[in-house]
């Protein structure tokens, strides 16, 4: 029997991952905006709010490969544009304020690289964007502090190991 929203809506999510795909994506946002709308009285939410950890793996499935994680960041916090290599990842605001940035990644006529702004917007709790492979984005937590899930296609550790995960100069 399924006993909290976090079971199901990890339930929710393995019946709706069938890969990179429109379906997949229109799905897990809703599933994980719901996830995002828990109530902080659930004890595994209260646990995350309490301890503040920077980063915690609520579930890995071994056979679809997503891995759901909890992240709080402090405010200011800011992570350098990035993308995930091959992988994508979906980020659902539990608490906070989160600002989301994304790039695109030109070829001067010098032949040089560099990152021009699509823009930016302020998440909040409820809320939740997808970057694909390749999109390159970066974040700054505006509040006292935010509580985010992040749901990942694959683990990023690896994408990083062979060189695909990319990490830019702060702008």
């Amino acid at each position: 029997m399924v006993s909290n929203s976090l079971e199901r809506h990890i339930a929710e999510l393995r019946k709706y991952w069938t890969g990179l795909n429109s379906d997949t994506v229109v799905h897990c946002r809703a599933v994980l905006a719901k996830l995002a709308s828990s109530s902080n009285s659930e004890g595994w939410l209260a646990k995350l709010h309490q301890n503040r950890e920077a980063t915690t793996e609520l579930y890995r499935d071994s056979e679809l490969g997503f891995i759901l994680l909890a992240h709080v960041e402090t405010q200011g916090l800011y992570r350098n544009p990035h993308n995930h290599g091959n992988g994508w990842v979906f980020y659902a605001l539990q608490h906070g304020e989160v600002e989301m940035s994304t790039y695109g990644l030109v070829r001067t006529v010098k032949g040089e690289e560099q990152l021009v702004s699509r823009g930016s917007y302020t998440m909040h709790p409820g809320d939740c964007s997808a970057f694909l492979p390749g999109d390159i984005h970066d974040t700054r937590c505006l509040s006292d502090y935010s509580l985010m899930f992040r749901l990942t296609s694959c683990d990023f550790s690896e994408e990083k190991r062979q060189g695909r995960l990319q990490q830019f100069a702060e702008l």
